[in-house]
């Protein structure tokens, strides 16, 4: 969620001349010796996801209906864009959740009688069902969690080495089409490890207090590394932007291991031995491109005015992680994922009142593939034991959890002032 996030507020650069993509604050210029760019931006987004589980059966291994997953986030993202040079940028984001939601309960069709998750009679360390004569609850039902506070924050770089205004070397009010030169960005992007309270999912675990809300905090650093390009042609202004993250999570970010009494019996000697540093948040790294145009239906470039359609699509690789997902709380514990792709379209409407106030509306709508949800090895490290994260119940093939294609809607509004 936190990447889909990211790319969601990516619509809130401020924009003058080029398409919103690809503009960045500047300084030393004529009409603007010193820029400061200040954004607020409210998103709401809300996903369901259908979570289904191995069963054998006398067909083999089958999908079968377990729980419904919804999440529901609204959140603010401040943004503080600083003109160092001609079309240079210095810029920090800060994004705080102001409700976090997941809800979990049985998928239509299921019930408490029917699920194998209620009535499963594996135990996390490997109790066959013949020595495991009672039931025991893999997760409660229904059951949910709850998070506010600060995510990451961000700060970074953005440098415009060729903007298709300047290499016209005309008049602002003269429009000249035509000319082979597209406006290109580069930026760098640098998430520290720092925030708000820990993401500690252990708190929702079966039988743990679940009283209050946890943090958003994962003590994560993530350095992103992005380009893109736009150019005008009359009413039209496509663009493209590749962008690649590559995450690693700090000393103090969230590990099962403290939580031992959540991990199979191996726990107490492997999590300090073999297998110690192993067992925490991995997070996933991650590859994006945007793909989209805006359609400009009104322009006074004298009085800094315009208003445009912005069309966008995005599609993003999330490779495999241990991490936050849809059976995190559920379980009390990360779990680990395979790779998945995010394909998501926008719709907005941008309009610039004047130079210095900008304003922006934006609809989403999306999709993430299906994937399997806990998918820890067995024993790794050298063949030097168990992995305490392992859990015969969920990880082992014919038990594993799968979040099937899961739909998601957003929606974002958008103030700039441009000083």
């Amino acid at each position: 969620m936190l990447a889909r996030l990211s790319a969601i507020f990516l619509l809130t650069t401020a924009a003058t001349q080029a398409a919103q993509i690809t503009d960045v604050a500047t300084a030393g210029d004529t009409k603007r010796p010193f820029e400061i760019d200040l954004t607020a931006t409210f998103l709401h987004t809300r996903t369901e996801t259908r979570i289904t589980r191995e069963a054998t059966t006398p067909a083999g291994i089958q999908l079968q209906d377990e729980l419904t997953h919804v999440r529901t986030l609204d959140a603010t993202d401040l943004r503080l864009a600083i003109g160092l040079w001609h079309d240079l940028e210095l810029h920090g984001l800060l994004k705080i959740a102001l409700r976090d939601q997941q809800t979990w309960s049985y998928a239509p069709g299921v019930t408490a009688t029917t699920s194998s998750l209620t009535n499963n009679k594996i135990d996390v360390s490997g109790c066959a069902s013949a020595s495991c004569a009672t039931a025991q609850p893999i997760v409660a039902v229904p059951g949910q969690s709850a998070r506010t506070g600060l995510f990451e924050p961000t700060i970074g770089i953005a440098w415009k080495p060729i903007n298709e205004w300047r290499e016209q070397r005309v008049p602002d009010d003269i429009l000249v089409f035509g000319r082979p030169v597209a406006t290109w960005v580069i930026g760098f992007d640098y998430t520290l490890p720092i925030g708000g309270r820990l993401n500690d999912p252990s708190r929702f675990a079966v039988g743990k207090n679940s009283a209050g809300a946890s943090g958003e905090a994962t003590r994560t650093s993530v350095l992103a590394l992005s380009t893109a390009f736009s150019k005008r042609y009359r009413v039209l202004e496509p663009y493209v932007r590749f962008e690649g993250d590559y995450s690693f999570a700090a000393s103090d970010a969230y590990d099962n291991c403290s939580h031992p009494e959540l991990l199979s019996n191996v726990a107490a000697a492997n999590c300090s031995a073999s297998f110690k540093g192993q067992t925490g948040y991995q997070p996933p790294v991650e590859v994006a491109t945007t793909l989209g145009t805006e359609i400009v239906l009104f322009e006074d470039r004298k009085l800094d005015r315009r208003l445009a359609i912005d069309l966008r699509s995005d599609l993003r690789w999330h490779g495999p992680q241990r991490g936050y997902t849809q059976m995190t709380d559920a379980l009390g514990k990360l779990t680990y994922s395979e790779e998945y792709l995010t394909g998501m379209g926008q719709l907005g409407v941008y309009g610039r009142i004047a130079r210095w106030l900008h304003a922006r509306a934006y609809g989403t709508l999306g999709v993430d593939t299906a994937h399997f949800l806990t998918t820890e090895d067995s024993g790794s490290n050298g063949g030097s034991g168990q992995n305490p994260n392992f859990d015969f119940r969920t990880d082992q093939v014919g038990h594993r959890l799968r979040a099937e294609p899961a739909m998601f809607w957003g929606i974002s509004g958008t103030l700039s002032a441009d000083f």
